[in-house]
């Protein structure tokens, strides 16, 4: 069993007022870390040079992969 399944069990064993509270911490998680990202965009954008750019659009595909690996 992974830890995000062992996660899931044990919510789903929860009473549904405590799964809903459960929903929506990690949608504000979530949402947080998306707004983060775009402050951080939008203070740097125009900031890299094409190289940079590129390095730097590289780095976030692979974090994205490793997020959705889990």
């Amino acid at each position: 069993m992974t830890v995000i399944e062992s996660i899931v069990r044990g919510v789903q064993n929860l009473p549904l007022r405590e799964q809903v509270e459960v929903a929506r911490y990690v949608h504000r998680l979530s949402v947080s870390a998306q707004e983060e990202r775009s402050a951080v965009l939008r203070r740097t954008h125009g900031a890299l040079d094409e190289a940079d750019g590129e390095a730097f659009e590289q780095a976030m595909n692979d974090a994205r992969k490793f997020e959705a690996r889990g």
